[in-house]
């Protein structure tokens, strides 16, 4: 074979090995920003699959998993992009994926979470799709383990421990704000700007059925909407509302919602109709799961809905909880303001944060936010001028400067990479012209 045909075979391999890097990079990339921008989405991602092996994590070090997952996914694919560490990075993602292949395989076959979450709310793959996914990496990854190094790397070794540690900063301050404030980007049914007023726009055919489910003496009964429901001083108590054949939660039209409802206390009645409107402003206090809400939060919860109360500002709470609990709420942190019930993943998909809060105006999605994260501990302070519109953020503008900034550092990175060789070409050059 002559060394044309060499030549020709190693630019094809050459050629075949870059794709496949950029291709495999690209997915870890994606997945891991993905997943970084909604920690909170990723956090009950794993709860989901606690859930289903009965084991009741640590919430601290679940949370430390989260980041660490997002971080290293993302750098596994900034690293098949760059180069950097040509031949350890091959392998650690191949790591990776003898733990996420098994685990698909074990999900596609027995179903025990609707999806994988491995791309969050971004795009939804069924369990099948995401397997056969895995499996396509899996085979880049090993193909690269074997010609990885064959492709030049765009920053130079000695350089490389700094696009490790920008990438890391990068990953870990989108994921910040995404726990301590809300997602920059917002993939759910609720972005702001969404109408949250209910309007009647499916037939008699499409409406929703419920179950109500009641226990006495220790034995739970259900009932349908059309049974006469029991009545507590009976000795009734009520348990849960459940949905049968819940439709999926969709936007129907770009300026109306129809699908989050709120239910009364008791969880019997939908008072959605009742409690929000297409005119004046409204605080939703969220809390989709009450019974692990900090005691600590209520002195600025109820603070909160005193200044709400000064500044005819409707403010109610929407809780996923049981009877039980709410009663226990009331106990310990003696509010004033009404309690709504609602569905946990419905709550959880309008904000993220136990608590969270969400401005309307007029029915509409203003901003949202974590309680934590709203700038006063005591609003009812006379010294405390708080104005909502400053909670108003362009997050995506925020998360473009970031990137932008993050972008820019890489190439600076990669272009005194590329220093030494230019200079070289540039003597070279000189000393031909002489």
């Amino acid at each position: 074979m002559n060394k044309k045909v060499l030549s020709a075979h190693q630019k094809l391999f050459t050629t075949l090995t870059w794709i496949i890097r950029l291709l495999c990079g690209a997915v870890f990339i994606y997945s891991g920003f993905v997943k970084a921008i909604d920690p909170w989405g990723t956090l009950y991602k794993l709860y989901d699959y606690f859930a289903t092996w009965h084991v009741e994590p640590i919430s601290s070090l679940l949370l430390v998993g989260v980041f660490a997952l997002c971080v290293y996914e993302f750098l596994i694919g900034i690293f098949l992009w760059t180069g950097c560490f040509r031949r350890s990075t091959p392998i650690f993602g191949l790591l990776f994926m003898c733990v996420m292949l098994p685990l698909t395989f074990w999900i596609a076959l027995f179903n025990p979470v609707a999806d994988c979450g491995c791309f969050g709310d971004a795009l939804i793959l069924t369990n099948w799709q995401t397997f056969w996914k895995n499996i396509v990496i899996t085979g880049m990854l090993i193909w690269l383990i074997k010609f990885n190094s064959i492709c030049r790397c765009l920053i130079r070794p000695s350089l490389q421990w700094g696009a490790l540690l920008v990438s890391i900063a990068y990953i870990v301050v989108i994921g910040f704000a995404g726990y301590y404030y809300q997602p920059l980007l917002d993939f759910r049914p609720f972005p702001k700007g969404k109408s949250l007023v209910p309007v009647s726009m499916t037939s008699d055919t499409d409406t929703a059925e419920f179950i109500f489910v009641y226990a006495k003496d220790g034995i739970q009964h259900t009932f349908t909407i059309d049974d006469q429901l029991p009545d507590e001083e009976d000795g009734w108590t009520f348990i849960e509302r459940k949905e049968l054949n819940p439709r999926p939660v969709k936007v129907i039209d770009k300026d109306l919602d129809t699908s989050f409802r709120i239910w009364s206390e008791d969880g019997e009645e939908d008072v959605t109709e009742d409690v929000i409107h297409d005119n004046g402003n409204t605080l939703l206090l969220l809390m989709p799961d009450l019974d692990n809400v900090s005691i600590s939060t209520t002195w600025k919860i109820n603070s909160l809905y005193k200044w709400a109360e000064q500044h005819n500002v409707d403010m109610m709470a929407v809780v996923a909880s049981t009877p039980q609990g709410i009663e226990r709420w009331y106990d310990l942190a003696l509010p004033e303001y009404p309690i709504y019930t609602a569905e946990d993943t419905l709550i959880k998909m309008l904000a993220r944060g136990n608590p969270a809060v969400v401005y309307l105006h007029d029915g509409v999605i203003q901003w949202k936010s974590t309680l934590r994260a709203l700038p006063n501990s005591d609003f009812a302070d006379d010294n405390v001028d708080f104005n909502p519109e400053i909670m108003d953020r362009d997050t995506t503008r925020a998360l473009l400067n970031i990137t932008f900034i993050y972008i820019a550092i890489i190439i600076v990175i990669g272009c005194l990479s590329f220093l030494p060789s230019i200079s070289v070409l540039f003597r070279s050059n000189i000393g031909k012209s002489r």
